[in-house]
């Protein structure tokens, strides 16, 4: 007796097939918009700068600095010089003036690569002789961990920033609470 198949039988038998299927279609994802910045391109670190803070230009601080000991301002200027080992200090210069800025007791740090960036910069004029040049012993040991600064004469944040600078701090120096780097 020979079996015999019908076409029928084929497929219901096709029809019956319960293995893999292909995927359905996924819809193309939509592109992620990027979240809204107040301002392209610049980098806020530290506390905000608000617009109603007092503007105040380097030379006219470097004129008479006693008269701004203590007083919070914001000031704009030209990243010359950075921190290195941390990012814990730079300097920045107007047409007339400049200064060495510290961030707030090491609250935040500013780019080892920001040095020829604009500066706007929220902070205290303190007397030079009231706050040593870096105030953290951690800065001291990554200092002598990685070595001195190429022509530092000494160690610690003063020594690097005047290798770097080729030339003696400057003379006003303030503590940052907030830094935009533009």
């Amino acid at each position: 007796m020979s079996l015999r198949f019908s076409p029928l039988v084929f497929v219901a038998l096709a029809a019956c097939n319960t293995g893999p299927k292909d995927p359905p279609a996924q819809p193309e994802p939509k592109p992620v918009e990027p979240a809204p910045r107040a301002a392209e391109g610049v980098l806020r670190l530290g506390a905000p700068i608000e617009a109603s803070a007092e503007k105040i230009a380097l030379s006219e601080i470097a004129k008479s600095p006693s008269a701004f000991v203590g007083k919070k301002f914001a000031t704009t200027g030209t990243v010359t010089a950075v921190c290195q080992h941390m990012g814990c200090w730079m300097e920045i210069k107007d047409d007339a003036g400049e200064a060495h800025i510290k961030m707030a007791q090491h609250a935040f740090f500013v780019p080892k690569t920001a040095s020829g960036r604009k500066a706007k910069v929220l902070a205290t004029l303190v007397k030079a002789e009231d706050e040593p040049a870096c105030d953290n012993a951690d800065h001291d040991k990554m200092a002598a961990a990685g070595g001195a600064a190429p022509g530092a004469k000494g160690k610690g944040c003063r020594a690097e920033a005047e290798a770097q600078l080729g030339r003696p701090l400057a003379k006003l120096e303030l503590v940052a609470e907030g830094v935009e780097l533009l």
